[in-house]
């Protein structure tokens, strides 16, 4: 027997397991935070992917539009990423004044002076002007609609600016494949009508049940992703810059160049460190979030339930270790489950009133419904059930469980940063 030390908040909880029933521990490899996080954003700017530089790229005179995140992005590091797209601008005659910073919040709550200032540095708030968008506004810019009817309706900033950079960071997303690059546009700067229309892709189009091919990991063929870059294409991007966080949380690695050519490279980047090459999936995976603030609560659990189950048989048993000490933490991902009765009635809300967090909830109650899900976490109870899932007190109370379900040869897989873990299955 091995002991596995689990992180559970901001203590941790010790799994104890056969070794010869382990298939591994998977980890990401160990990204390197640089010296200089300022000197990797500017490299990648000297030498963008797909495209000429900033400064070549853009002429004085003319009007800058940088677009960053909001405060949920604020890991990103956009008060690393926009001072060296500044500079590369100035160098081309586009002067401070000239240029807008649009905080991308896609239909996001509204965010203070304050918050922007967190998100920029206050040295570029002092000297740029930065404005909040807003997914209900009567002046967004309409450039139409994508082949897949998504309505395309934009920022009016961004959409009348000569120049238009977007800056984002690049990790697995569950719908966009990887999140930066095109999403800045839709659904960042875009319609609510646009961002839902967008985000319904993620539904099966012909019948019940969700869209296999959107899904973390996979660009090419995921209808969503293509649907976003469409509709950033057709505002015109010049230039992305895209950084790759390590878990120091500093900018370990930066891509700049054309919006798709860029993006996959940072795609790869990440998949390169974050991406674990698996041969089967087990019939137990042990997955911890990582400790707080990554189990905070249990809707910011999902990515690792999401990689969880990639490293799982069907029908097998996940244990899920979330501390969860500020409850569900979003309620749409909740009532989703809790608030209907059959899966019929789920979808028939999603395809009329799309919500991300809706989305998730009912994502994750399929996953338990078609695998036995434990959960290790301080959520009461009668919670845990009504989303499908079982819950514990404590890992030892969870295996206990288990190994009740399993088969007396069961193989296992622990993830230790579940959420930062992307299983890959290799054939």
């Amino acid at each position: 027997m091995q002991e596995h030390k689990l992180a559970f908040g901001k203590n941790h909880q010790t799994l104890t397991l056969e070794q010869d029933k382990l298939l591994g521990v998977l980890r990401p490899k160990k990204l390197v935070s640089p010296e200089d996080e300022a000197t990797v954003v500017r490299n990648a700017l000297l030498n963008p992917i797909g495209s000429p530089r900033l400064r070549e790229i853009a002429q004085a005179g003319e009007t800058a539009c940088i677009v960053v995140g909001d405060m949920t992005r604020l890991w990103a590091r956009y008060h690393v990423l926009v001072p060296p797209i500044l500079a590369e601008l100035n160098e081309a005659g586009i002067p401070d004044k000239n240029i807008t910073i649009v905080s991308a919040t896609g239909a996001h709550r509204a965010q203070s002076s304050d918050e922007h200032a967190k998100l920029v540095g206050d040295e570029v708030y002092r000297r740029v002007r930065m404005v909040e968008h807003d997914c209900h506004a009567s002046d967004l810019v309409d450039f139409g609609s994508t082949s897949r009817g998504t309505p395309v309706r934009i920022n009016r900033h961004v959409a009348e600016a000569d120049r238009v950079i977007l800056t984002s960071g690049i990790v697995h997303h569950f719908l966009a494949g990887y999140g930066g690059g095109k999403k800045a546009i839709m659904p960042g700067t875009a319609s609510f009508e646009g961002i839902m229309a967008n985000h319904r892709l993620s539904l099966n189009p012909h019948g019940s049940g969700l869209n296999s091919e959107v899904r973390a990991g996979k660009l090419a063929g995921n209808p969503l992703s293509d649907d976003m870059i469409e509709a950033a294409r057709m505002v015109g991007i010049d230039l992305i810059v895209n950084s790759i966080i390590s878990e120091e949380h500093k900018v370990a690695h930066a891509v700049a160049g054309d919006l798709v050519a860029a993006h996959e490279a940072g795609a790869n980047l990440v998949d390169e460190y974050f991406g674990v090459p698996i041969s089967e999936q087990a019939d137990l995976v042990v997955a911890s979030c990582g400790g707080y603030p990554k189990d905070i609560n249990f809707y910011q659990t999902y990515k690792t339930a999401y990689n969880m189950v990639r490293a799982l048989k069907k029908g097998g048993v996940g244990i899920l270790l979330s501390e969860s000490c500020e409850g569900i933490g979003n309620e749409k991902f909740f009532t989703i489950c809790a608030g209907f009765a059959d899966n019929v009635a789920r979808e028939k809300e999603l395809r009329q009133n799309y919500e991300i967090a809706s989305f998730m909830g009912y994502t994750q109650l399929l996953w338990a419904q078609e695998n036995r899900l434990i959960v290790v976490s301080s959520l009461p109870e009668k919670q845990v059930c009504e989303m499908a899932m079982t819950p514990a007190k404590t890992v030892e109370e969870a295996m206990q469980l288990a190994r009740t379900w399993l088969p007396d040869d069961f193989s296992a897989y622990i993830m230790p940063a579940g959420a930062a873990t992307f299983p890959i299955l290799k054939n």
